[in-house]
Parts: C-alpha cells; structure tokens; sequence
C-alpha cells in the first residue's frame, strides 16, 4: 500500500509534529510504503493534500486535528483518493464521530485496514468544512479560543473563551432563511453542522449524521446571559435542544444575513462572513473508518 502522510505541525500544539515520525515508522513496520511531508502553512497544506489527492496515492493521512482536517479538504479531489485521520490535534471531534481511535498505532491500524466509508462535505459560501460551521457567539469563541487558547487543549479552549466572551456578548439580529420561508430573529447565535459536534465534545447538532445528504441547524434565539451560560454545559449531552428558546432543524440549504458582516467559523478556522449560504458538495469524500 502507497501512503502520502500529510502533516501539520501545528496541530495539537505541536503533538502532530512530535509524533509524525513515530507514525511513519509504525505504518512502514505494517508493511506500508510511506511518502511524509510537513506543511510550512495552511495555504500550504491546502495544496500538499490537493496535489496528493490527484498524486497516485492508495490513501492519504492528515496527521492533526479538525483545523487540518479543513485545510486538506478545502481544494481535495472528491470521491477519488480515500483519507484517512491520525487525531493529533486539539479538539479532534470529527475523528470520534468517525470511530478513529486516539491512540496513535491504533488509529495508523484504521488508516492500514479500515473501510471507506463515503460522508457528505458542507460548505459556507462554496467554503468546504466537515464538522460544524456558524456565527454569533459560536464564532466570536471559536476566535477568542484562536487567538488566546495557546496554552490549553480540547474543551478547556472552548470553555475559557465562552466565560471569556460571554460578559461582553449581545445578540445579533439576522434575517433567515431556509425551506420553510424567510424571517428575521434576534439570535445568539447559529450553528450548522455536517457532523454532531465540535470543541472537543460538544453535542450541538446531536442528530447530525455525516452520510445523510442533509445539514442540521442548531439555533440559539435571544435569551438572558445567565440562560446561556446555564445551557451551554447540556449542549456536551445534546439535552440542550429541549430549551424553547433553542431550535432545531433539517435541510439542504441554510442562509443567514445581517445588517454588519458576522464572521462564519467551521472546524474551528475562519472561512467567510454573512451573508452566508450553507450547503452540500456535490461529491462525497471517502474516508478510512474503523
């Protein structure tokens, strides 16, 4: 098997660039013929993996997190090359949705033998992302987390930038638009997800499946900041659907507007700002599952 083993090694805080060399050896150890690079930037990865999309390759590795998972699929070629995930980032939540082991042989075990599996790719403004996108409070923590989360991991990123923006937040008003008509509402904020979740846990569109041909929204209409603050932690359950200020929804296409441009993060990085139109790829991505 011909292996390209793409890695970020900013990922993780550096974890994916301490253990890219053990991974290396542990797939050429499984009989593996392995080909290793790692990207100088994020531009730079979204073209590696391009390139080895169209390169010959048996499967393609993204050794990091859901933010290297992002740059890869940005400009990959749908539905030729399978890819496969060795988790070595922060939050990782698209390789638990998929079933990728955290352990590093275990996971380069799945990448070896494990089974494509075709899942459907969302996009914000023609942007491909994977797990989650959205806008308001979502993405003003998803930048504080960015910017100030150096040092922390996983969900302690998210939660030290939602007691960190939450103080200071207000609502936004948007107007909406989906299958069922047009309207305008004072939101916190308004997540659409590929998959269920995202910052290292949290359940936001516990329903979402990654292969159903259909995008979940999750929508926070306005309430108090102390109503936020106390259904946020149900959101790591998916329990925080049953708040009558939180609605829930199914379709092909989402569209948000606002009077002052709002920035739309999915997977964790900045793709584009409203107005936004959220959708599906035409083409599914195939990846390596357990």
């Amino acid at each position: 098997m011909f292996l390209k083993l793409l890695c970020n090694p900013a990922a993780g805080r550096g974890r994916a660039h301490r253990h890219v060399w053990e991974a290396e050896r542990y797939l050429r150890s499984r009989g593996a013929e392995v080909d290793t690079e790692e990207s100088t930037s994020p531009d730079d990865l979204t073209r590696r993996a391009a390139e080895s999309s169209r390169a010959g390759y048996d499967r393609i590795i993204i050794c990091g997190g859901d933010g290297s998972l992002n740059l890869a699929v940005r400009e990959y070629e749908l539905g030729r090359t399978p890819m496969a995930l060795l988790p070595l980032g922060s939050g990782d939540d698209f390789a638990n949705v998929c079933g990728i082991p955290r352990s590093l042989k275990k996971a380069c075990d799945v990448a070896v033998d494990g089974r494509v599996r075709h899942v459907d790719v969302a996009t914000a403004n023609g942007y491909r992302y994977m797990g989650v996108a959205g806008l308001g409070f979502d993405s003003e923590v998803n930048e504080y987390a960015n910017q100030n989360g150096r040092y922390l991991s996983g969900s302690l990123v998210y939660l030290y930038a939602i007691f960190r923006v939450l103080p200071k937040f207000k609502p936004h008003r948007v107007r909406i638009s989906t299958g069922n008509g047009t309207r305008e509402e004072e939101i916190m904020f308004a997540a659409v997800g590929n998959s269920r979740q995202y910052g290292g846990g949290i359940r936001i569109a516990p329903e979402a499946r990654i292969d159903d041909h259909q995008l979940d929204v999750c929508i926070v209409h306005r309430t108090s900041i102390g109503q936020l603050l106390t259904t946020l932690p149900r959101a790591y359950n998916g329990s925080h659907v049953k708040k009558s200020f939180v609605e829930t929804g199914r379709g092909l296409e989402f569209r948000f507007e606002s009077e002052e441009p709002l920035k739309v993060f999915g997977d964790g990085e900045h793709l584009t700002e409203t107005p936004v139109t959220f959708g599906l790829a035409e083409r599914q991505l195939p990846i390596v599952v357990p």
